[in-house]
């Protein structure tokens, strides 16, 4: 008589295909050969997501069925300094996570560090740095090769040291890197300009946030995206300087976008700098679906209106918004 045991490889594989993932992990353990069939990668295809509770489920990350198709890895104890010795003794080590996640190029997420949990106000984003872990210790170029395959990335929730920082950007330059929308928050700027533009302008979506950008370092950031140098498609601007930026410069890099957002600050763009923003916004050549100047009084006054009315019909949406910032919950983040 003809057992499931007889069946031939390929049939067993289809049955096992039919089974529920907890019924599939259990039929894995009844032989050798049923664990090697087990492995077959294509009954995987829904393992996306590997939760970590203990440092022992990082062994999980080894499965050959895993790294072709992990997206997203959800850790649930990691270590703290101040943690009893005991709960130590289980927690998730950073430098130990991504020591295991280096060979897994398919990874987008880590829960906890790339999720946008920030408070939002304006292009301002206030974090509780208590909640993530500490990854000061993981290596620059490890920590900037495994980052770098993400998809998101707050600098506020990541929070690296300068040559952490440096080596970040450097490997979000690259053509291979994967992510697409990037965050400053509240971060200082470690890294040469031409790094910091090379890397900013080859994300789709950046929020340089409340980080105080150097003139020098938004002049190259405009330079790249004016000569269409990356892949930016979406800007927002709080605490940049762009007032000694040449008008012609940050208008192109501007109608290079489809969306950007500037709140001036300090340092209010120009008479001349606005005109050019519209001019070159009214144009043909315009990709710009959305402008959001947020400006003071004095130069709203100043408009070209004919300008204004020719980038409103050419975007159909330019918004010309009044300052309103608490004042008090920047200062206490600021400072």
């Amino acid at each position: 008589m003809t057992g499931i045991l007889d069946l031939p490889e390929e049939i067993l594989i289809n049955i096992f295909g039919l089974l529920p993932p907890s019924d599939l992990k259990t039929v894995m353990l009844v032989s050798k050969q049923w664990t090697l069939m087990g492995e077959t990668l294509t009954l995987w295809t829904w393992a996306t997501t590997v939760t970590l509770k203990y440092k022992d489920d990082l062994q999980k990350l080894k499965f050959k069925r895993l790294k072709n198709q992990l997206k997203k890895i959800k850790v649930t104890n990691w270590f703290e300094s101040s943690s009893s010795i005991l709960k130590q003794s289980t927690a998730v080590r950073p430098e130990e996570l991504f020591k295991a996640l280096l060979p897994i190029t398919t990874l987008t997420s880590i829960e906890g560090l790339t999720d946008d949990s920030s408070n939002d106000l304006g292009s301002i984003s206030f974090t509780d740095f208590t909640d993530h872990p500490d990854l000061s210790v993981i290596d620059p170029e490890l920590f900037a090769s495994v980052l770098s395959r993400l998809n998101y990335l707050s600098f506020n929730t990541i929070n690296p040291s300068p040559s952490q920082y440096e080596a970040l950007l450097s490997s979000i330059s690259q053509k291979d890197s994967h992510v697409k929308k990037l965050v400053f928050g509240f971060h200082r700027i470690f890294a040469p300009p031409d790094v910091f533009a090379a890397a900013v302008s080859n994300v789709e979506d950046c929020d340089l946030g409340t980080c105080c950008v150097p003139s020098q370092d938004m002049q190259a950031l405009c330079v790249a995206v004016a000569e269409n140098q990356g892949q930016m498609k979406i800007l927002n601007v709080f605490r940049a300087f762009l007032g000694s930026i040449d008008p012609a410069i940050l208008a192109t890099a501007i109608s290079m976008l489809e969306s950007a957002r500037i709140y001036q600050g300090s340092d209010l763009l120009s008479k001349e700098q606005i005109a050019a923003i519209l001019r070159k916004a009214g144009g043909d050549g315009s990709k710009l679906k959305k402008l959001d100047i947020i400006m003071r009084e004095e130069q709203k006054e100043e408009l070209d209106q004919e300008l204004l009315r020719q980038a409103g019909q050419k975007i159909g949406a330019v918004k010309w918004t009044p300052v309103q910032v608490n004042l008090a919950d920047l200062t206490e983040h600021l400072l």
